[in-house]
C-alpha cells in the first residue's frame, strides 16, 4: 500500500485534531480529594485523601478495614467470603468506588467530577 501526499497530510491532520481534543477535554480522570465510607447507604466517615489512615468500619457481617495511603484508598480486610472487594485494589480518581456488597460497605472517592466526553456513539 502506497501513501501519496494527501494521505500523509490527512494522517497528520487527524493526529493533531485528536491531540487537540485530548488537550481540551483532558484525560477524563481527576484526582479525588476525599474518601467517603458508607455502610448500608449511610455515610459513616469522610477522610482527606492526602493523609495516611486506616479506618475500621463495622458492617452487618463484621469489621471492614479501609486503608488510605499515598493518595489512594482500598479495602484491606473484610469478613465476606469471596473477597472481591479486596481484589479490586486501589482507587484514586473522583467518582470511583470499591464495595463489599455482603457487608454493605462502600468506599468512594469524592472530588471534582469527571468532565468532558465519556464515550462517543455514532
Amino acid at each position: 500500500m502506497k501513501f501519496n501526499g494527501y494521505d500523509k497530510f490527512l494522517i497528520v491532520l487527524l493526529v493533531f485534531f485528536n491531540a487537540g481534543l485530548f488537550y481540551y477535554f483532558g484525560s477524563g480522570f481527576n484526582r479525588g480529594d476525599w474518601v467517603v465510607i458508607e455502610v448500608d447507604a449511610k455515610r459513616v466517615a469522610r477522610f482527606p485523601l492526602t493523609t495516611d489512615y486506616v479506618a475500621h468500619v463495622e458492617g452487618p457481617l463484621g469489621t471492614t478495614e479501609v486503608e488510605i495511603k499515598k493518595g489512594r484508598a482500598r479495602i484491606v480486610r473484610s469478613p465476606c467470603k469471596l473477597k472481591v472487594c479486596i481484589k479490586s485494589g486501589y482507587i484514586q480518581y473522583a467518582d470511583r468506588l470499591s464495595a463489599c456488597l455482603p457487608n454493605k460497605v462502600v468506599v468512594r472517592i469524592e472530588g471534582e467530577s469527571q468532565r468532558g466526553l465519556d464515550a462517543v456513539v455514532g
